[in-house]
């Protein structure tokens, strides 16, 4: 009896370790307009009130390894926007042997970090990944991720190593008294081919984003 209570309570911290060790990417959302841009950092609702905009973030843990972002655009005005919504990925506790790099292609960003791989992807009906980047972390939230901030046109940079964040945006136009949905995810394993395994599970099971 003991010896199976010191073997469940072994397990526990196991487990416990695996998860602190398998750190999630922090996801960013943001929204380029006209312009200018914005990032949600410690927010779930942001008001672009020279725009009539409003954008909502929902997450969502769907599996222990699966983490789903929903980003909402709403327009609130009487004319048509185009819009580009910003989804930036790193990871808190950076490493200096950290790799990440965008696969086009593929249609994937990969963010290596010692024995973890994830992957970052993302879908929106009537749109795609229009820009893919990989910066420096200090430069994440700096001007320096856009060739042109006027055109809303990202500073193309297929591959960072150490301290880095990924960025993509999604292209779009929000119809008045619209709202557009984007949805992005990242995943977490071993190796490349059980995030590929996950994410096709992933778009089985959520049919509204594959």
């Amino acid at each position: 009896m003991m010896m199976n209570l010191i073997t469940e309570l072994q397990n526990e911290k196991h487990a416990s370790q695996l998860e602190l060790a398998t750190e999630p990417l922090q996801f960013v959302p943001g929204l380029w307009v006209n312009g200018k841009y914005v990032w949600l950092q410690n927010t779930k609702e942001k008001v672009i009130y020279d725009e009539a905009l409003v954008v909502k973030v929902k997450d969502e843990q769907i599996h222990s390894k699966i983490c789903l972002s929903s980003v909402y655009v709403s327009n609130h005005s009487h004319k048509t926007i185009q819009v580009q919504i910003l989804a930036m990925h790193h990871l808190v506790n950076v490493g200096q042997d950290n790799l990440t790099f965008v696969s086009p292609i593929e249609n994937h960003i990969i963010h290596h970090a010692k024995t973890h791989v994830y992957l970052v992807n993302g879908h929106c009906t009537n749109a795609s990944i229009n820009e893919y980047t990989a910066v420096p972390l200090w430069n994440a939230y700096t001007d320096r991720i856009w060739n042109s901030i006027q055109k809303g046109n990202l500073k193309y940079q297929p591959m960072a190593k150490g301290p880095a964040a990924s960025i993509f945006t999604m292209s779009m136009s929000i119809e008045p008294h619209q709202t557009r949905k984007m949805d992005t995810w990242t995943i977490s394993g071993s190796n490349k081919n059980e995030l590929i395994l996950l994410e096709n599970a992933l778009l089985k099971k959520h049919t509204s984003i594959s």
